[in-house]
């Protein structure tokens, strides 16, 4: 085994237990997930997963792999215990016809990179609700989830086997991302 595979298999597990943190947060109703946020991520992550194997990525797949499964059992659990109205806003209709388009792209073109960098697009729009909601509100969600999501993150960035940039963009975009949510959660409401 690789080192980088090693870090690829840490990153999964990690983030595997931040979703099991994050969940129990969840059913304590300590958390409240954004309830459209979390299908659209769902469906994006799994274009995501799927365009990022077709684009080369093998030591980097764990993390995103657990992100698809615990995306869709936030999802389910943000019917009950969620946030927000359950209608589609202008930005979730935007990340849907994103994740579709970028399919679409996928599939006309042969373009399986193409379509990675789209749905990278499509799930920072769809990220946006959540972000906004840890600057706004960071105690409707878990502290320990992100900060076990941002440092999946980055063991993540250190799986990277090519450093080439349809491999490297995805978990770089991720640590990013984790770590702005995490900093926006610890950080707390500023007056």
């Amino acid at each position: 085994m690789t080192l980088q595979a090693f870090f690829g298999i840490a990153a999964g597990l990690l983030e595997f237990a931040s979703c099991a943190v994050y969940i129990v947060s969840i059913l304590n109703r300590n958390t409240k997930p954004d309830r459209v946020t979390w299908w659209i991520l769902a469906v994006v992550t799994g274009m995501l997963t799927a365009s990022y194997y077709a684009s080369g990525a093998r030591a980097t797949m764990w993390l995103p792999l657990v992100y698809t499964l615990c995306f869709v059992i936030t999802g389910v659990l943000s019917i009950k215990y969620g946030d927000g109205p359950v209608t589609l806003s202008l930005l979730d209709r935007v990340s849907v016809l994103g994740a579709l388009l970028a399919g679409l792209v996928w599939w006309f073109f042969n373009s399986p990179i193409l379509a990675l960098y789209m749905n990278i697009a499509v799930d920072f729009i769809a990220l946006l609700p959540t972000i906004y909601k840890s600057y706004q509100r960071p105690s409707t969600e878990s502290k320990s989830a992100w900060f076990f999501a941002a440092s999946a993150s980055l063991l993540n960035v250190f799986a990277i086997d090519q450093w080439v940039f349809a491999v490297a963009l995805y978990p770089l975009y991720l640590f990013i991302a984790n770590t702005a949510i995490a900093y926006f959660i610890v950080r707390g409401k500023r007056a």
